[in-house]
């Protein structure tokens, strides 16, 4: 249904020269309240607009109350961020994305932190959006800053992508504004699945998703609280396999933890920079455990659906905050324990699979390794490199991270370096104890080294390196096959032949084996049966019912097929 609501209400604060949005309301009873509070600070003066928006779109303005104040506080103004990387937006769907949503949250932090705003609440509501628009000239140096940093990378033209930037943000506002008129359904006791369907029977104009986004916002914009808005967040999704209200919580959510002072408030304060590091990682990876004065209750909401990744734009935008976190000068610790906490950092964003989050995160730790040994130009790639291999056991640990980090274009500068120390990695491969570590267990360093192997096939080693590591650790698997009769306790005499043939057969094709020396000393034992006389005929020599025979063996031949024999 189209609404009729004639005039909004805002309060305006005067700040130097010009008039600045303060809040926005529907009557004027709640905005000469509100004006008259922010009288009792410190400020030049406040007025109370009312807005008049014609079918035309011009907006008639009247001043309904004006009042000096006691003069301005005594604070800095907000300003934008420095940012030294940021995508350029050439349309309004561009803006609505989550990696432009995580920039201009670092672009325009001090104001979203002000307002307790995030992005989405401020591009879907269109009170929001008029009310930064008309703050000072921040979004016009925001603008300019992404603008200056593209065309910088790219070469581009400054003013050119000045206007794209522009343009993308009044069709955006042309979108908030038109949709400020329709009077939408409100969340009280509904899903977004109840809203959306509602929606979507009013048949509107405007795309269902984005009049749902719109409906959402104007409640989030209600809550003066970062928890407040994520409480309300995981209220509303309902159903867990609706993706479309599970895909509107993720921007939420990814929106509200990319700011510093919401991520606090949820996991509460932590002893020092590396301590809180750590817990935005566990956050991430749906492991978080809060401090003193978390809000546990929503966090025990979130950390499932992070470790199932139902959150894919959130733990984005955590991965990159991470990233930037480790990139930055801040000590992790004010004692003499970094190193120790860097150790656990590690532990937490290094798997079999590689560094977590990819390249952004190699560089982020390999920065703050060169940032351990305090080095910088054109040596901080390699010393951030050799620092952080140091800090890495067992051997698969360095060669995993070392795999990803020649990936990295920078890898070619530091070629021999990088050669040598990976080597090291498979210097000692008796028993496998230094690549897999001592407490590994004998199932586990084989698909350790399996792994690796696959890794450094796939890896942007030199040739004669991939070659070398290959070597080494098939060697290594073979030979601890032979020395722990790995094989042999499989093949187990004590058992009937059938289960010796099922276990020899299942162990050759569990992905446990490389493709090469290992695999082959498997293989060769199973064949050694097969082609035993009679073989058939003594794998079901204990049964006695026919049609039980011919099915084990159909099923013994197609095991045999699926595992490649």
């Amino acid at each position: 249904m189209l609404a009729t609501t004639a005039y909004t209400y805002e309060v305006r604060v005067r700040r130097g020269d010009r008039w600045i949005i303060h809040a926005t309301y529907n009557t004027d009873k709640e905005a000469t309240v509100e004006a008259e509070n922010v009288l009792r600070g410190k400020v030049s003066a406040v007025r109370v607009i009312r807005d008049w928006e014609r079918e035309d779109g011009r907006h008639i303005e009247k001043v309904l109350f004006e009042k000096e104040g006691s003069g301005e506080a005594d604070k800095d103004p907000v300003r934008v961020t420095a940012i030294e990387d940021a995508t350029l937006c050439e349309t309004d769907e561009d803006l609505l994305g989550v990696e432009s949503r995580a920039t201009i949250n670092r672009l325009l932090r001090k104001y979203f932190e002000q307002e307790v705003l995030t992005p989405t609440e401020v591009m879907y509501n269109f009170k929001n959006l008029r009310k930064l628009m008309y703050h000072d000239t921040l979004l016009p140096s925001a603008v300019d800053r992404v603008a200056t940093i593209h065309s910088r990378t790219t070469e581009g033209n400054h003013i050119e992508a000045s206007n794209k930037l522009h343009r993308a943000i009044d069709t955006l506002a042309a979108r908030a504004r038109q949709v400020e008129k329709y009077d939408l359904p409100q969340f009280e006791d509904a899903t977004i699945a109840e809203v959306r369907r509602e929606i979507q029977s009013l048949r509107l104009a405007e795309d269902t998703d984005f009049l749902t986004m719109v409906a959402l916002t104007r409640e989030l914009s209600s809550s003066r609280s970062w928890i407040g808005k994520l409480d309300f967040a995981m209220k509303v999704k309902g159903d867990a396999k609706d993706n479309h209200a599970r895909a509107m919580v993720d921007d939420i959510v990814a929106d509200i933890l990319g700011s510093p002072v919401a991520l606090k408030d949820l996991l509460g304060p932590s002893r020092s920079f590396g301590d809180a590091v750590l817990l935005h990682i566990d956050l991430a990876m749906g492991k978080a455990t809060g401090n003193r004065g978390a809000a546990q209750d929503v966090l025990d909401l979130l950390n499932p659906l992070f470790s199932a990744r139902l959150l894919p734009k959130a733990q984005f935008v955590l991965f990159d905050h991470i990233a930037r976190e480790l990139k930055s000068p801040n000590a992790l610790s004010r004692h003499d324990d970094d190193a120790q906490l860097l150790v656990q950092i590690l532990d937490r964003l290094l798997n079999a699979d590689g560094v977590v989050f990819g390249q952004p995160m190699v560089e982020a730790l390999v920065e703050r390794g060169a940032r351990v040994r305090n080095v910088g130009g054109s040596r901080a790639f390699g010393e951030g490199v050799e620092e952080i291999v140091g800090c890495l056991a067992p051997g698969w640990r360095r060669l995993a991270f070392l795999s990803d980090v020649a990936q990295n274009e920078r890898a070619a500068n530091i070629q021999p370096e990088l050669t040598a120390l990976t080597r090291k990695t498979v210097g000692d491969m008796r028993g496998l104890r230094a690549f897999c570590g001592p407490q590994a267990k004998p199932r586990e360093k084989m698909a350790l080294v399996t792994r690796m192997h696959e890794k450094v096939v796939h890896s942007n080693f030199v040739e004669d390196l991939k070659h070398h590591l290959s070597e080494k650790l098939d060697s290594g698997l073979a030979d601890y096959l032979t020395r722990e009769k790995v094989i042999e306790r499989i093949d187990n005499p004590a058992l009937h032949l059938r289960q010796r043939a099922y276990m020899l057969i299942k162990f050759c094709s569990s992905g446990v084996l490389i493709e090469g020396k290992s695999a082959m000393m498997a293989r060769k034992r199973v064949v050694s049966y097969l082609r035993q006389p009679n073989f058939t005929d003594h794998l079901v020599d204990d049964l006695q019912d026919s049609s039980e025979k011919e099915g084990i063996l159909r099923d013994f031949y197609a095991l045999l097929q699926r595992s490649g024999f």
